[in-house]
This record gives C-alpha cells, sequence and structure tokens, in this order.
C-alpha cells in the first residue's frame, strides 16, 4: 500500500492540477492603480502617448513617480518629442502609492531619478537634440533647476535606467546613435557640484557586435523605415557585481526575434579614466526589451521585471493586419518578475502581469522596495483593440495594414502594480556545502 500511495495522487491535488490546467496561473498584480492616462484624441495621427515611467521613495518616505508624453509620427514612424517644455511630469505619493498627485512637470525626456547629496536630480536627454542633461530639485520634486547640458557632441539615447553610486561617483549608461547604438558611460564626481559640467566624464564608446549570424535565422524585414536586422544595444543598466561595475544592455538582435539575450560589458574606472568593453552575449529572459535592475540588501538579491516573448517564430502578418508594432519578437504583454544573486543568472519569480491581446502590453517597468512589497511602475497600453480600429495610414510597406496609434508599443497609461512581500517568491539560492537533500531529510527506510 505505501507504493500504491506514493504513486497515486490525493484527490485535492487531481482537484488542484485541473484548476491550473483550466484557469491556468494567477499573475502576481493584475491588480493595478492607474497614475497616468493620456487623453484620447479623435484624430489619432495626433495621437499623444506616454512611456519612460521611473518611481522612487525619496528618505520621507514619499513616492516619486516621473513620466513624460512623446508624440507618433505615423508617416516615418519615428517617435517625436513634445513641443513644449512641461512633456516631463513628476507626480507624487504620500500614502504608498495609492494616491498620486501631479506636482511638477520638467523637459527631460528618458530620464532617470536619483537622490543624491540631499536633492532630487534627474539625468537623461533633450527631447529634442538628444543631449546629455540634468537637472535637480531642492524641494523633492516641486520645482526644478534649469537643464544643464552634459554632453552635446552626438544624438544620445537612454531610458529611465538605474543611477549607480559607487567610490564617490555616480554612473548612467547611454546610447550613441549616431555609432549605431554604441553604449557608453557617463560618471559624476559626487565631491563637485553635478550641474557642473566639469564634474562629469564619459567613457569610451562600444558598438555592439554587428554582424552574429549564430545568434538570428535573418527573418526580419524593413518595418517603419526601421533597421532591418543587425545587432543595437539600448538601455543599459549599470550594476555592481562582486565590486565590480558592468553594464547589463538590452539587445535587440534580428529586430527582437532572438529573444532572451542581454550583453554584458565591463567599466572600470581608476576616478580619472574609465575604460569600457563589451565582455560577452548572455541568456537574460526578457533581454530583447527594456528592463531595470535593482539590488534588495535584505535579500542580498538583484531583482528585475522584464517582458517575455511566448512566441517569436508566429506568422507576423495577422500581428501587423491588427496594428501590432514590430516583429513576433516584440510582444510585450507579458511581465515577468525575476531575482538573480549575481545579476547575471535569472530566475523567474512569477508573471507581474499579462493580457491576452497582443496589442495590449505591460512594460518598461521601474521597480521601487517599499517594505516588504515591490511596486512596479509600468508603460501599458490597455484598451487596443478598441481604440481608432478603423483608421488607416500608408506606413510604407507594401502590404499595407491598419495601424493603433494605441498598440502595444504607443502606450496609453502608467500603471502601477503591487507585489506583496515579494522576498518569499525567492528560492534559496545560497550554498550549503553540508547539506545533503532537501530539509537534510529522508523518507522511511527501504522507500523512494
Amino acid at each position: 500500500m505505501k507504493m500504491i500511495r506514493q504513486h497515486i495522487p490525493s484527490l485535492a491535488a487531481v482537484v488542484l492540477l485541473f484548476s491550473l490546467a483550466v484557469h491556468g496561473a494567477e499573475p502576481l498584480a493584475q491588480e493595478y492603480i492607474v497614475v497616468h492616462k493620456v487623453r484620447d484624441l479623435k484624430d489619432p495621427a495626433k495621437a499623444v502617448c506616454v512611456g519612460t515611467p521611473d518611481i522612487l521613495q525619496l528618505p520621507s518616505g514619499r513616492l516619486i513617480a516621473s513620466m513624460e508624453l512623446w508624440l507618433k509620427r505615423p508617416n516615418s514612424g519615428d517617435e517625436g518629442g513634445i513641443d513644449y517644455p512641461n512633456h516631463c511630469k513628476i507626480k507624487a505619493s504620500d500614502d504608498g502609492g495609492r494616491t498620486w498627485q501631479q506636482i511638477s512637470t520638467n523637459g527631460i525626456t528618458w530620464g532617470s531619478l536619483f537622490y543624491v547629496k540631499d536633492a532630487l536630480h534627474m539625468i537623461g536627454n533633450d527631447p529634442h537634440q538628444r543631449d546629455i542633461r540634468i537637472i535637480r530639485s531642492p524641494d523633492d520634486g516641486r520645482t526644478w533647476s534649469k537643464p544643464v547640458t552634459l554632453f552635446d557632441d552626438s544624438r544620445y539615447h537612454g531610458s529611465a535606467t538605474p543611477v549607480h553610486v559607487k567610490d564617490g561617483f555616480v554612473y548612467r549608461a547611454f546610447e550613441d546613435m549616431d555609432r549605431g547604438s554604441a553604449s557608453l558611460v557617463v560618471a559624476g564626481d559626487l565631491s563637485n557640484d553635478l550641474l557642473d559640467p566639469a564634474a562629469w566624464r564619459m567613457s569610451n564608446k562600444v558598438e555592439p557586435p554587428r554582424d552574429t549570424p549564430s545568434l538570428s535565422r535573418r527573418a526580419a524585414t524593413k518595418k517603419d523605415g526601421r533597421d532591418s536586422g543587425g545587432n543595437w544595444f539600448l538601455e543599459g543598466n549599470v550594476v555592481e557585481i562582486r565590486g565590480e561595475l558592468y553594464v547589463l544592455l538590452r539587445t535587440r538582435i534580428d529586430v527582437q526575434l532572438t529573444a532572451g539575450l542581454t550583453s554584458v560589458c565591463k567599466l572600470d574606472d581608476d576616478g580619472q579614466t574609465m575604460k569600457y568593453r563589451f565582455v560577452q552575449f548572455y541568456p537574460m529572459p526578457g533581454g530583447q526589451n527594456k528592463f531595470k535592475i535593482l539590488y534588495d540588501e535584505k535579500s542580498g538579491l538583484f531583482w528585475t521585471c522584464s517582458t517575455m516573448v511566448p512566441d517569436p517564430y508566429q506568422p507576423p502578418e495577422p500581428l501587423a493586419d491588427r496594428g501590432f508594432s514590430g516583429t513576433p519578437g516584440n510582444m510585450r504583454r507579458i511581465l515577468m518578475l525575476s531575482y538573480s544573486i549575481d545579476g547575471l543568472n535569472w530566475f523567474q519569480a512569477g508573471c507581474v502581469a499579462m493580457s491576452r491581446n497582443p496589442l495590449e502590453s505591460f512594460h518598461y517597468a521601474s521597480p521601487v522596495i517599499v517594505g516588504d512589497d515591490l511596486l512596479v511602475l509600468s508603460r501599458s497600453s490597455i484598451g487596443a483593440a478598441h481604440q481608432y480600429r478603423d483608421y488607416t495610414w500608408n506606413s510604407g510597406i507594401a502590404s499595407g495594414k491598419a495601424k493603433l496609434p494605441y498598440n502595444n508599443h504607443d502606450s496609453n497609461m502608467i500603471t502601477l502594480h503591487r507585489v506583496k512581500d515579494f522576498r518569499s517568491l525567492a528560492l534559496d539560492l545560497k550554498p550549503d556545502f553540508d547539506a545533503t537533500c532537501w530539509n537534510n531529510s529522508v523518507g522511511p527506510t527501504g522507500t523512494r
């Protein structure tokens, strides 16, 4: 009887397995708070989208969130800045993220929030020229200094990626789009005024390996005037691993048809000169899209949210005909939470939020730890199946298709998701050389 009982599941287990098979697993934080929603417009050609969410907690406990408005230019497929100075919105919450109020605006695009020297800062780009710029708020985001240009010698790109502090410097990654998305890092000296350009240095620029046939099936075609293939570095995360600085980059291979890879670059800095180099491609769930890594001292783990691609090999035409933006590798409807003990090898803790509609998305997430919870600020496309469904414009693609301004890329909301007691979702990954098996226990003698 012992052998029989071990091979026949209990009735409760059968019911549980049946329930999961029928309904599927539930996301960790499907319910959300709308932090911002753009207004609907009758003319989709003038559609205003919202993106680049970032969030941090001030020493006072107040939560600060940033997000920017941007124009979609249907005739070119490009993303354009807004022609007024207050396109970046700053919102605050004093009740742990439950309610939000707009407290200011500024003119930084693709900005990262960080707090040093008793002041809130934002570093990012000019919305049109793409210079690297910085601003500071002396009053927790209510007012901002005039933007200061740090580097204006090229067209730079970025997003709300980490600003890392180490040995008296702050570091943030950018890309030089005039150099084919070459990755670079800027460093600001905390012993000086960060609004002084002289306080900043730039590393050498590292271009991605251009031709890697073993990583591509060369299935991508030109879309909306964008690159038909090749490798891109985008939206790098400066992280410290065992006391050394690395940059983990969103890696766009074959227009994201090769998903789940990051690029690892190494940064050495002697306080005077930064030496920066590409190390390798490395597997990372969701590495084909933007992610933001944070380190949690309490758990000793790195955490990130990334978008997972379920089927990049599916035919692109049915998606394109409905207005899907990009290749099937650009699927953004499933936002996953992952953790890592070394910043490189990632374990999935669960799904934060998802939609079954390919035109909807939860992406470009920015997480912050508040007590035992993880708050995730998401750039979200919600309701895309029903907005401007009959609107068609000539995208320059031979097949032609309907295009939805609010599709998987062109988001209309910033949403906040709460993953409760997030540390409990992680396995204990630390090795124990005295352990013999789970819980150091074995079953009855003679059983397996």
